[in-house]
C-alpha cells in the first residue's frame, strides 16, 4: 500500500505542481509506474485492476495526506440536466405566483458569448463546473470540469481563434461557496486539464490551499486579440501574465493588491492594442496594453464608513469608447448584509471623472455586491441597460436615467449574470436555475437549459424500487423528484430534506427552508402540506423512523413526533426544559437495528458550534413524557457535527462526524466509555454525509469534496471511491433492492454506483 505523509500542504503543492503542471496530461498517463503499491488480497476481494496514477490524479492528491486505497469506481450520473416539469403548478407546493420562479438545473455566476459566433456560450457554475454550446443554447455539454479537484468554476476565458483552447477558474468567486485551486488550461475542449498557477514559488499564483478560505478568483479574462495576455482579479489582488500558451506559465505578475472582481478588454485602433480594465474594490487601467497599470479615484457611494466592501462592476459599449458604465454596489462584508444602496454611474476614460446616473434602489431590486454582473450595456446600442437581482428584469432605453419592470416569472429568480451577444440582437441571463434567453431586448425569455447538470442538493432519499425513484431538496430549486425516469419539481424554495416511504413508494415528503413540508400520498401531487409547528433550523432537518413507518419526526427548537405521517405532532424534547442552556435540536440520527434508539445533536445558545449529543433508548414510548434522554460524555472536539451513525452490535456506541478538514479529528468512535479518532487516512477531505451499510460487516460511507470513502469493521483504512466530480457531498442514501449508493452532490445533481460490497 502507498502512504503519502503530507507535513505542510503548501509544501507539497509546490514540489507536485513543479513537477507536473506545465506538461500534457494526456502523454504521461503511465508516467509513475512505482508510485502506488497495490494491496494484493483487497484487488482479489474487489475485483479491482485500476489505479489512477496520472499526474491529475496526483496533483488532487496534492490535498490528500494518507489516502492510500483508492479505486476507480463506476457512476452514474442521474440527473437533472433537463429544467423538471412542473408538478401540480398553482397548488400549495408551487403555488401560482412562484411558476418558473424556483424550477431549475442549478446555478450558474458566468457566461461568455462569442464575439464573432454567437452560438458559441460558455456557462459557469461556482459549484459544479464548466457547461459550452455550439448551437445557441438548444443543448449543452460538459466541460470536462468534472476531473478536476474543483469542480466549481467562476469564470472562463476562450482563445477566439482556435475555441478549443480554454482556461478556467476554479471556485466560487461570488457566493463563495466552494474555494479554488486556480488556473487550469486546456487545449483540447475539456478533455484534459493541467494547471497553470505557475512554477515559481515567488511568482505563482497563491491559490490551492484547502485551508485559505479567504481566497478566491472571480474573473480570468484574456485579449480578445492575443490569448497570451491573461489578467486574473481574485481577492487577493489582480494578476497579469503574458505568455498564457507556454508548456510552463513560470512567472505571474501582481499588478494591485485588493480584491477584484471585473475585467473588460477594450480594444484599440491600433492592430491588438487594449485598454485593460479591472475592478473590484479598486479601479485599475492600464492605457498601454498592459505596460504600466494607474489606479483610478473611487466613486463617491453612500455610507462608506458603514459599508466598507466595495464591488464595482464595469461594462463598456463601442458606440462610446470613452466611457465605462459601473454598478457600484457595496456592504459591511464581502458576503454579509445588509447591503448598502447600489448606483449606476459613468467613469470617462479621458478625464477620469466620475459621474452618478442613478440609484439603482428606488422602484427597482437593489443590486447586491454578490450579483453586481447582473448588468450590462448594448453594445449597438448605449442607452438599452439592463440590470437585475431577485425578479424581475429592469430595462432602460434612455442610457439609465429611467427603467422599467419585464414581466415576472419568466425565469428563475436571482440573476446573477447578463450578457449581450455582440451584435445586440440577443441577451442572456444567468441564474440560479440555470440559464436564459431573450430575442426582443430583454423583454421576453425562455429557458436554455437542456444540458446543464448544475443542481445543489442538500437532502436526499431513495425509494427502495428496481428502477431510481430519487427525491431531493436542492439549494434555490426546492424539491425534485425522480421518477419512471423522468424529473418534476415537487415544491419551491430552497429545499432541504426529504422522506420516502421504504415500502410504499407513492408516499414522499419534501420540505422547504424553516420547516415547511409538503406530503405526497400518490405518488404524484404535493399538495399536502404538514406543519410541525416548531421554530426549526434553515435546513428542516425531518426523517421517518425506519421501521414503524406511520411516524415522522422533525428538529428545532422542540423536537416533534408525528405519528400519522405529519397530521398532528407532539414535543418529545423540549430543548429549554431539558437545559436552558441548549439552544436547538439541530439534527438527530435514528438507527434499524436498534428501533428504540435516538442520537440528537444539539447546540448551545451561547456558542451555537459547541455541540451536544443526548439519546434514548425508549423513543417509541406511547407517551412523550415516558421517553427519558441522557447527555452523551463531553465531545472531543468542538465544530459542526455532519452525521451520527449507531453500531448495529450495540446501541451504546456510535460514530461521529465532523466537517472540519484538519487531517485528524475528523471522524470519532464512542466505544461506550471514550472517544477514539477513526479518521485515519481521510487526509484533508472536507466530509459532510454519512451512512451505514446494513450487515454484520458495518460498512460505512463518508461522502465528501474528494469522493466517497468507504470502510468496513475488519479495514484498517479507508478506501476511496474516485470517479465523482470535485464537488461537496451533502448526502447519501442506499437502495438495497437495486444495491446502488445514491449520491447527492452540491453542485453536479445525483448520481448512483453499486455498493462496494458487504
Amino acid at each position: 500500500m502507498i502512504r503519502l505523509f503530507i507535513q505542510s500542504y503548501y509544501c507539497i503543492y509546490l514540489v507536485v505542481f513543479i513537477a507536473l503542471c506545465g506538461t500534457e496530461l494526456c502523454a504521461q498517463e503511465n508516467e509513475s509506474a512505482d508510485s502506488i503499491i497495490v494491496d494484493e488480497q483487497f484487488v482479489e476481494d474487489y475485483k479491482i485492476t485500476e489505479f489512477f496514477e496520472s499526474p491529475l490524479f496526483l496533483t488532487k492528491l496534492t490535498q490528500r495526506d494518507e489516502i492510500t486505497r483508492r479505486i476507480n469506481w463506476s457512476w452514474e450520473f442521474l440527473g437533472p440536466d433537463v429544467v423538471p416539469k412542473e408538478n401540480n403548478p398553482g397548488g400549495r407546493a408551487i403555488p401560482a405566483y412562484s411558476v418558473n420562479r424556483g424550477n431549475g438545473t442549478g446555478r450558474i455566476n458566468y457566461l461568455l458569448v462569442h464575439p464573432n459566433d454567437k452560438n458559441k456560450v460558455w456557462a459557469c457554475s461556482p459549484t459544479g463546473g464548466l457547461w459550452y454550446t455550439i448551437n445557441g443554447g438548444e443543448k449543452w455539454l460538459e466541460g470536462g470540469t468534472d476531473q478536476l479537484p474543483v469542480s466549481g468554476v467562476s469564470s472562463v476565458a476562450v482563445n477566439l481563434k482556435k475555441t478549443k483552447q480554454w482556461i478556467v477558474s476554479t471556485g466560487d468567486g461570488d457566493d463563495r461557496f466552494m474555494f479554488t485551486n486556480g488556473l487550469w488550461r486546456t487545449y483540447n475542449g475539456g478533455k484534459t486539464y493541467e494547471c497553470i498557477n505557475g512554477t515559481e514559488p515567488a511568482t505563482a499564483l497563491p491559490f490551492g490551499s484547502p485551508y485559505d478560505l479567504n481566497t478566491y478568483i472571480s474573473e480570468v479574462a484574456c485579449n480578445p486579440a492575443n490569448f497570451n495576455q491573461l489578467v486574473v482579479a481574485s481577492t487577493k489582488g489582480l494578476w497579469y501574465c503574458e505568455n498564457a500558451r507556454r508548456k510552463v506559465i513560470k512567472k505571474w505578475k501582481r499588478i494591485s493588491d485588493g480584491q477584484f472582481y471585473d475585467i473588460e478588454f477594450i480594444p484599440q485602433k491600433k492592430k491588438g492594442s487594449q485598454i485593460i480594465v479591472a475592478s473590484g474594490d479598486k479601479l485599475v487601467i492600464s492605457y498601454d496594453n498592459g505596460k504600466s497599470w494607474n489606479e483610478m479615484q473611487l466613486p463617491e457611494y453612500e455610507n462608506p464608513e458603514r459599508f466598507l466592501f466595495l464591488r464595482m462592476s464595469v461594462e463598456y459599449c463601442p458606440e462610446d469608447p470613452d466611457l465605462l458604465y459601473v454598478a457600484v454596489t457595496s456592504s459591511e462584508a464581502a458576503t454579509s448584509s445588509p447591503e448598502g444602496e447600489a448606483t449606476l454611474q459613468t467613469f470617462s476614460l479621458k478625464d477620469r471623472q466620475w459621474k452618478i446616473i442613478r440609484s439603482l434602489k428606488p422602484d427597482m431590486n437593489n443590486m447586491l455586491t454578490t450579483r453586481a454582473r447582473a448588468f450590462d450595456v448594448c453594445p449597438t446600442d448605449k442607452d438599452l441597460i439592463m440590470c437585475a437581482n431577485v425578479q424581475p428584469v429592469y430595462r432602460s432605453t434612455d442610457g439609465g436615467i429611467s427603467f422599467s419592470k419585464t414581466e415576472k416569472n419568466q425565469m428563475h429568480d436571482d440573476c446573477h449574470v447578463i450578457e449581450f451577444s455582440s451584435d445586440g440582437k440577443e441577451v442572456w441571463c444567468a441564474h440560479d436555475g440555470g440559464v436564459s434567453i431573450s430575442y426582443d431586448g430583454g423583454i421576453h425569455w425562455s429557458n436554455r437549459d437542456n444540458g446543464i447538470g448544475a443542481a445543489n442538493i442538500f437532502g436526499l432519499s431513495t425509494s427502495q424500487t428496481k428502477l431510481p425513484q430519487v427525491i431531493y431538496g436542492g439549494y434555490d430549486v426546492g424539491g425534485n423528484m425522480l421518477r419512471q425516469g423522468e424529473w418534476k419539481h415537487v415544491s419551491w424554495g430552497d429545499g432541504f430534506e426529504t422522506i420516502c416511504h421504504p415500502l410504499d413508494s407513492n408516499v414522499m415528503f419534501s420540505s422547504m427552508q424553516n420547516g415547511m413540508i409538503q406530503r405526497c400520498m400518490d405518488g404524484d401531487k404535493f399538495d399536502e402540506t404538514s406543519n410541525p409547528s416548531v421554530k426549526t433550523q434553515w435546513h428542516t432537518w425531518m426523517r421517518m423512523h425506519p421501521t414503524q413507518h406511520n411516524i415522522i419526526y422533525c428538529a428545532g427548537a422542540r423536537l416533534v413526533r408525528s405519528n400519522d405521517l405529519g397530521k398532528k405532532w407532539e414535543t418529545i424534547f423540549d430543548c429549554k426544559k431539558t437545559d436552558p442552556a441548549l439552544h436547538n435540536a439541530y439534527r438527530f440520527y435514528l438507527s434499524e437495528d436498534h428501533p428504540e434508539v435516538m442520537y440528537v445533536y444539539v447546540l448551545d445558545e451561547d456558542t451555537k458550534v459547541n455541540p451536544q449529543v443526548w439519546r434514548t433508548f425508549n423513543l417509541l414510548a406511547e407517551n412523550p413524557n415516558d421517553i427519558v434522554w441522557e447527555k452523551l460524555k463531553d465531545l472531543p472536539v468542538q465544530g459542526w457535527i455532519m452525521n451520527i451513525c449507531v453500531d448495529p452490535d450495540n446501541a451504546e456506541k456510535c460514530w461521529i462526524l465532523y466537517s472540519h478538514q484538519e487531517p485528524k479529528g475528523k471522524l470519532w468512535w464512542f466505544d461506550g466509555v471514550d472517544y477514539n479518532d477513526m479518521t485515519l487516512n481521510l487526509g484533508l477531505s472536507k466530509c459532510e454525509s454519512m451512512i451505514l451499510q446494513r450487515g454484520k460487516s458495518r460498512r460505512l460511507y463518508i461522502g465528501s469534496n474528494y469522493g466517497v470513502f468507504s470502510k468496513k469493521n475488519t479495514d484498517s483504512e479507508w478506501t476511496l471511491m474516485m470517479g465523482l466530480p470535485g464537488t461537496f457531498i451533502k448526502s447519501l442514501d442506499i437502495n438495497y433492492t437495486s444495491g446502488k449508493l445514491i449520491v447527492g452532490t452540491f453542485g453536479r445533481g445525483v448520481w448512483q454506483g453499486d455498493l462496494l460490497g458487504l
